[in-house]
């Protein structure tokens, strides 16, 4: 029962990853297009920055990681465990996929706070 919402967690999380990327794709590489600046202004540092200082963007960003690494290490989780391991090595597995998503979680969400919070010249 555990591993079919696990599963199902997986597969509806792809929506939300498509919905997601795809504001990250309208935001940050249409740029130009969508707010009706060049093409040198929208690639500015000072640009970006501004577009990561919105509340916006963080929630989303934050979302876009989660999700997508729920469903990358959820996929790796169950490709590897589709070899002949030891019920010990399973535990393993589980327990490393399960910190190292913790870690890149934390990293990414500082990474985004960071943005979020710099303050140009100082």
């Amino acid at each position: 029962m555990r591993e079919t919402r696990l599963w199902s967690l997986h597969i509806l999380v792809l929506p939300i990853i498509a919905v997601l990327l795809g504001m990250h794709f309208a935001v940050m590489h249409y740029a130009p297009v969508f707010y009706g600046m060049s093409v040198d202004k929208a690639r500015e540092f000072s640009t970006m920055i501004e577009r990561g200082k919105s509340v916006t963007q963080l929630v989303l960003y934050i979302l876009l990681l989660a999700a997508a690494l729920y469903h990358g290490l959820y996929g790796l989780r169950g490709i590897i465990r589709e070899l002949p391991l030891t019920p010990v090595l399973v535990k393993v597995v589980d327990a490393g996929i399960i910190t190292f998503g913790l870690f890149i979680f934390a990293f990414g969400t500082y990474v985004t706070w960071w943005t979020f919070s710099y303050k140009i010249g100082g």
